[in-house]
């Protein structure tokens, strides 16, 4: 693994370090803006007719606002003695299921370190790399899970992943696959409309 010299008191920082540093950046300075436009769509709501175009802008916002906590939790930095609430999680993974396609099931009724939250976090983007035509996730305390009448299974990082290597060829669409290698150890369970991964 390659390492860089870090500034803070002259450690060796690793790359995944550093990787979760600028993830957790990006996120933190994405929540702002944001939340600025979600409160202004809000003040005009309330100073004029609802509309659907107000509507679809306001739903979008919350989307959006979604996914920045799911990859703050998926990619940012993960410090062991920080626990994360169910609800954190449960509103993390929603954005998964705006569109209607997915529907996700939150099992998980106790707060969980957060580091095991953000192996779990990048294992629900895994699965849903294979979820392209939609379909039920379940998320619990030991991983998460997904049925479906039909997958879209990439062979290389789903081979690589169930090796516990990381992918062949790397890509920004299947970073997930590597960062949660990285992180440990992971079992793969596939079977007609079923697919698992247990952290």
């Amino acid at each position: 693994m390659v390492t860089l010299q870090s500034s803070i008191g002259g450690r060796m920082m690793a790359d995944d370090e550093l990787a979760a540093l600028v993830g957790s950046r990006l996120c933190h300075d994405l929540v702002s803006p944001l939340g600025a436009i979600g409160n202004g769509v809000e003040l005009l709501g309330m100073i004029q007719n609802a509309s659907d175009e107000l509507g679809l802008v306001e739903d979008a916002v919350q989307v959006a606002q979604a996914r920045i906590k799911l990859f703050r939790l998926a990619f940012g930095r993960a410090h062991d003695m920080q626990d994360i609430r169910p609800s954190e999680i449960e509103e993390a993974a929603s954005s998964l299921s705006a569109a209607g396609r997915l529907r996700i099931r939150n099992d998980i009724a106790q707060p969980l370190p957060r580091m095991r939250v953000k192996r779990l976090m990048l294992a629900l983007l895994c699965l849903e790399s294979a979820l392209a035509y939609g379909g039920e996730v379940v998320i619990t305390p030991d991983g998460v899970s997904a049925h479906a009448a039909r997958l879209r299974i990439d062979p290389d990082p789903w081979s690589a992943l169930a090796a516990g290597q990381p992918p062949a060829e790397p890509r920004s669409d299947i970073v997930q696959f590597i960062l949660l290698v990285r992180t440990g150890p992971v079992v793969v369970d596939e079977a007609e409309g079923h697919l698992a991964i247990r952290v």
